[in-house]
C-alpha cells in the first residue's frame, strides 16, 4: 500500500451512497488485487502460499492439527458473553472443525463458516448438528469466497488467519476485510505474539504491527496480551486478543 493514511480520517466525511464510499476507500486505502510484482504481495488466493490446499486439508485427515482445541475461543466467550459483539451475521475465516463457529450459532448469530479444508469443513458440520444450530459452511479460499458474498457481515472472527498470511499477503487481507465488512462491524482478531519462543508457537506480531496494519481501516476498541492453548505449552502460548470497529461515517446507513 502506497497510501498510509489513517482510517481516523474516515469520520470526518460525509457521503451520498455506498458507490462513492467504495470509489473512495479505493483511492483512500489503495486496495486492490493489481499489486507491484516486486513487492511480493500480489497474492489472489491461499493458494499461492507456501502451503497448498492438499497439504492444509492433509493436517486434518492424518488427525486433529495442533491448533485445534475442540472448544471455542476464550477471547470469543469472554466479549460475546459480555455483549461486546452485537448480534447479526458473522463471518469465521478459517473456520477449522468449527467450534467457535458453534459457539456463535448457539448465541444467536447468522453464521457462515469458510475453510479451504474439506476434511476440517466435514468435522464442523457434524459439530454443528450435534449441536443442533444451523450454520452455512462453506468449502472455498476466503480471498477467493468474499468477492462473490452477497453482503458484507456485522462480525467478523480471525482466530488464528491474519498472523499466518500477513508475511506474503498483507494487500490482498485487507482488501479482503474491506469487502467482507461494512461500517459498523466489528473484527475480533486473535494473534500471536512476536516475544513468544516457545515449541509450537503460532507467528508472532508485534502491537505497532496491529495497530499499523489492521489499523487502516479498523479503530481499536480492545487490545490484550492473553494465552492461548497449546499442546506443546501447558502454560499457553502469549498472544494478542483485539477487538477492533469499523468507523461509521456521517451519511451512511446500514
Amino acid at each position: 500500500m502506497k497510501n498510509r493514511r489513517s482510517s481516523k480520517y474516515l469520520g470526518e466525511l460525509t457521503f451520498r451512497d455506498k458507490t462513492e464510499i467504495s470509489k473512495l476507500a479505493e483511492e483512500f486505502f489503495d486496495f486492490g488485487w493489481d499489486e507491484d510484482p516486486k513487492s511480493g504481495d500480489g497474492l489472489r488466493s491461499v493458494s499461492d502460499l507456501h502451503v497448498s490446499p492438499l497439504e492444509w486439508d492433509l493436517a486434518y485427515r492424518e488427525g486433529t492439527p495442533y491448533w485445534e482445541t475442540g472448544r471455542p475461543a476464550r477471547e470469543l466467550v469472554r466479549l460475546v458473553e459480555e455483549e461486546k459483539i452485537p448480534r447479526g451475521s458473522a463471518l469465521d475465516i478459517g473456520c477449522g472443525t468449527g467450534a467457535n463457529a458453534v459457539f456463535l450459532a448457539e448465541k444467536g448469530f447468522d453464521v457462515t463458516a469458510v475453510d479451504i479444508s474439506p476434511t476440517a469443513i466435514e468435522r464442523a458440520r457434524t459439530r454443528a448438528a450435534l449441536a443442533g444450530v444451523n450454520i452455512h459452511f462453506v468449502v472455498d479460499d476466503v480471498f477467493q469466497f468474499i468477492r462473490s458474498a452477497p453482503t458484507p457481515f456485522d462480525f467478523l472472527l480471525d482466530a488464528g488467519f491474519y498472523h499466518y498470511v500477513r508475511g506474503q499477503a498483507l494487500s490482498t487481507y485487507l482488501d479482503f476485510l474491506w469487502r467482507a465488512s461494512r461500517p459498523g462491524s466489528y473484527l475480533l482478531v486473535l494473534a500471536g505474539h512476536a516475544a513468544e519462543t516457545a515449541e509450537g508457537a503460532p507467528p508472532g506480531v508485534t502491537e505497532d504491527d496491529l495497530r499499523f496494519e489492521l489499523g487502516r481501516l479498523f479503530e481499536f476498541l480492545e487490545m490484550r496480551l492473553v494465552r492461548f492453548e497449546g499442546p506443546f505449552c501447558p502454560e499457553g502460548y502469549l498472544g494478542w486478543s483485539c477487538l477492533l470497529h469499523r468507523p461509521l461515517v456521517r451519511g451512511f446507513q446500514r
